[in-house]
């Protein structure tokens, strides 16, 4: 076999393999964009709760559950109605939330809470001229401690608790990986056009790795949508099921929109081969 014959079988081998590396870069650049605009934002997080009415959920299930624990000691129902009123649900869970993405202290913080459901109590006792014997400093703090303890499990976001203290820690190793792989789609479709002595074959194996990273990209949303595996999930309250349904339904449609993207980028070059591989036959 002839060395011309030869290269002309290397060729189409080794640019295969080229568009098969584009197309599995663009798939994973895709996945470190998507975690970036989702998973590692925090208006991402805070537009998830505002959207699915978990702050208003989150008031009335944590005034419910306080209640209950009113009627045991005594203290009811409009007691629990008006201190919940006073309660910034919204600044508490931002703050919360906040903390996981600036890497200080994960923990609720319980000490203001504490403070006002004291403050609330003493009004309370003395607006309605209840014995103080009766309600002694022990019992109160007991009350206390115990509503505290059901204020810490409804603001606390479990699914999301879970994974998030590791944001902190990944987001510069992530925005270094998302620039290497910018970098590397960048080369890779730059060899394949400046090594190529026909230009409708740079065009075609430039279309062969944006079409592949498009249908890895579309694999993803597909398969977890068509498996109806969101909705399932069981979650202790509705606050969080809405919350979990609506954060991940909104981080799947990150894939479908640069999914979008690469096919766009894909039907533009293959017209462009098109347009010069009829070019080329024609000449």
């Amino acid at each position: 076999m002839s060395d011309s014959k030869r290269k002309s079988h290397v060729k189409p081998v080794i640019y295969g393999f080229l568009s098969f590396m584009l197309g599995f870069v663009l798939f994973a650049l895709s996945i470190c964009l998507v975690l970036r605009f989702t998973f590692f934002s925090q208006d991402f997080m805070l537009d998830s709760m505002a959207n699915s009415g978990y702050y208003e959920m989150v008031k009335d299930e944590l005034g419910d559950k306080l209640k209950s624990l009113g009627h045991a000691s005594g203290l009811p129902d409009e007691f629990f109605d008006e201190f919940v009123k006073k309660i910034d649900i919204v600044n508490v869970e931002r703050n919360y939330v906040s903390s996981f993405y600036t890497g200080s202290s994960t923990l609720v913080d319980t000490n203001t809470f504490k403070q006002d459901m004291i403050d609330a109590i003493n009004v309370y006792i003395e607006e309605n001229n209840i014995d103080k014997e009766k309600a002694n400093e022990d019992s109160i703090l007991y009350l206390v401690d115990e509503a505290s303890s059901i204020y810490v499990k409804t603001v606390n976001v479990s699914f999301f608790a879970v994974f998030a203290n590791y944001i902190n820690k990944l987001d510069t190793p992530l925005r270094m990986v998302t620039i290497g792989l910018a970098a590397a789609a960048l080369v890779i479709a730059a060899i394949i056009y400046f090594t190529n002595q026909f230009k409708h074959r740079r065009y075609r194996y430039i279309t062969y790795g944006l079409g592949a990273g498009f249908l890895s990209v579309i694999v993803i949303p597909i398969v977890v949508f068509s498996s109806g595996i969101i909705p399932k999930v069981n979650l202790a309250t509705r606050s969080l099921y809405n919350l979990f349904v609506g954060y991940f339904n909104s981080m799947f449609m990150y894939f479908w929109i640069f999914a979008a993207i690469l096919l766009f980028l894909t039907v533009i070059c293959f017209v462009v081969y098109l347009q010069k591989y009829n070019k080329a036959v024609g000449n």
